[in-house]
Formats: C-alpha cells, sequence, structure tokens
C-alpha cells in the first residue's frame, strides 16, 4: 500500500524544509503546489489562482500514487475544502495517508522566517508577515478534515526526528 504524506500549515512553518528532507531520506516523491501555481503567476495569468494547483497537486499524487509510488505533498492546505480533496484522495487511491500540520509556538520566530524567505522559484510571491496573518485559515476539524499530527516546528530537528517516528 502506497503512503501519502501531507504538510500542511501556514508560510514560515517549515513545509518546504521539512517535506524536502523528509523526501530525500525517505525516496518519497514530493509534490509542491508552488511549483505548479509559481509559472502562472510568473505570466501574471489567472489560471492556477482559483484552486487549480490543488487540482494539478492531486491528479500528480494520483497517478503516483496508483503506480504504488509514495508521496509527500507540500501545501498551506488552508481549507476544509482543500483538505477534503486530499482525504478523497487517499479514499480512491487506498493509500496509508497521515496529516500533518506544521505549526510554530514562537511568534517572534514564525515571523522571521517569514520576513527572511526568499523565492526558490521563479514567480514565487514570498509572503509578507501581514499576509500571513490575514490569510483565511481554517482550525484543523478532525470531524471534517480527517486525523492529524500537530507538529511543533520551532526547533527542526525535533520536528524532523518527530515526522520519521509517525511515519515509521
Amino acid at each position: 500500500m502506497s503512503k501519502l504524506i501531507i504538510l500542511a500549515g501556514l508560510p514560515g512553518t517549515g513545509k518546504t524544509t521539512l517535506a524536502r528532507r523528509l523526501s530525500k531520506e525517505l525516496k518519497y516523491f514530493y509534490l509542491r503546489v508552488d511549483c505548479i501555481e509559481s509559472p502562472f503567476l510568473l505570466r501574471n495569468a489567472k489560471a492556477g489562482q482559483e484552486g487549480e494547483g490543488y487540482e494539478a497537486l492531486i491528479n500528480l499524487a494520483y497517478e503516483n500514487l496508483n503506480l504504488g509510488h509514495n508521496v509527500i505533498i507540500d501545501t498551506v492546505n488552508p481549507l476544509h475544502i482543500s483538505r477534503k480533496m486530499f482525504n478523497q484522495l487517499a479514499e480512491r487511491t487506498k493509500a496509508e495517508t497521515i496529516q500533518f500540520e506544521l505549526k510554530i509556538k514562537d511568534h517572534i520566530l514564525h515571523k522571521s522566517r517569514v520576513e527572511n524567505r526568499k523565492p526558490d522559484i521563479d514567480g514565487l510571491k514570498v509572503p509578507s508577515w501581514q499576509d500571513v496573518m490575514q490569510r483565511e485559515y481554517h482550525e484543523w476539524d478532525k470531524n471534517q478534515d480527517g486525523e492529524n499530527y500537530e507538529i511543533w516546528t520551532d526547533d527542526s530537528e525535533s520536528a524532523y526526528i518527530e515526522c520519521l517516528n509517525i511515519i515509521g
């Protein structure tokens, strides 16, 4: 059975850093919504800004899971509707799914990570701290969104080890 690992959380919580590290260590396919959406944003296209990026990400994950590959997804996943899409993907593919919601207790550290972040993809617009604080982000509801693990990423190494232990 394939595994589907989903890393969710506000920008600056360490999703990309953690997802890349886990992917490299575990040899899982790594899919990041920013890689799908940024080419559209680079060309000022409307496509990719209304959820199409999530739909494309799910299609890529679906193909890889059906091929028997394990997949790590890196996305903010802020809304109940987006989380539902990933849960439906897991049901369709019968993948063992682990959802991590990354958080930071230290708001000064979080703000520093956001403000010092540099774009690593052409076309990627790095959000400001104000953008992050004003972003719509639904509190996780296990009844709607499925089970998840809250991972505190103030200490990146501890978060990495905790995720590895949960994944098994």
